[in-house]
């Protein structure tokens, strides 16, 4: 399997502050069956700057060396989303997720910042995908689900947190995932892991509770299938049409997300 958002470099962020600590959170990350993590340090957040990519690749090798060939370690970022993006981009402040096309973007967990879509549309223009990170755990977007049907209708991709289908950042949080996967709105499932306690890699069991729910060619799909045309830079092999009618949130979704089947 393979994780596109994982904060494994060492003093770089809010992930692991020592090396050992960073060892031990990719050779956890290994026991739970990932082959391949994309580092994805927070890019232009607030003190973590993070704009000098061969530092991070430094960073990077060293890791690579300590634990060996598993897991393979690739580069990219977490870029704070800007209205300048696209100028960031061109700046090459924000480092693509292994080299592709692809770029992780967040935003602030309790807002979506106004024409959201405008810059979105500018940065495709100039041939990137970004992949919006973790939006079920945004508290706008679990109110707002048709502001996600709008930033995939415009190219855009979604990476839900794999902690948030088993209910690690709340049943707000839970109930928006399970939305966001049962109308097809989900292209990755990645950890976000920060360290091996708070934030686990917790990457098995997600994926064996959405086969459960949703079959094993979507779970091979958000696990492997998709994550590995990132790091390869194609396109995504499972990236379903988005109907014009968005389900609201409400009664029945909740305790359909509550009492089982998820669909």
């Amino acid at each position: 399997m393979i994780d596109i958002h994982h904060h494994c470099l060492p003093g770089v962020d809010d992930g692991p502050r020592t090396v050992a600590e960073a060892v031990d959170l990719c050779r956890m990350s290994a026991d739970e069956g990932i082959e391949t993590i994309v580092a994805t340090p927070h890019v232009l957040r607030g003190r973590w700057k993070n704009t000098s990519r061969a530092q991070l690749e430094k960073t990077l090798a060293d890791l690579q060396d300590r634990i060996g060939d598993t897991p393979r370690l690739l580069l990219g970022s977490e870029y704070f989303f800007a209205h300048d993006i696209a100028e960031v981009m061109r700046a090459g402040s924000i480092i693509p997720l292994a080299g592709s096309r692809y770029i992780l973007v967040e935003f602030a967990s309790n807002a979506i910042p106004p024409l959201v879509l405008q810059p979105l549309h500018a940065v495709m223009l100039d041939g990137w995908i970004p992949i919006i990170a973790h939006p079920e755990r945004n508290t706008v977007l679990q109110s707002k689900p048709e502001l996600v049907a709008a930033m995939v209708r415009a190219g855009a991709k979604m990476q839900v947190t794999t902690g948030s289908v088993l209910g690690d950042f709340g049943e707000e949080a839970r109930v928006a995932a399970m939305q966001f996967l049962r109308t097809g709105w989900v292209h990755l499932m990645a950890t976000d892991a920060h360290n091996n306690q708070r934030r686990p890699p917790r990457f098995r069991i997600a994926q064996e509770r959405i086969a459960e729910l949703y079959g094993e060619a979507v779970a091979r799909a958000l696990f492997l299938d998709n994550p590995r045309a990132v790091t390869e830079g194609r396109a995504l092999p499972y990236d379903p049409d988005i109907p014009e009618e968005v389900e609201k949130p409400g009664v029945m979704a909740r305790i359909r997300a509550l009492f089982g089947s998820g669909t």
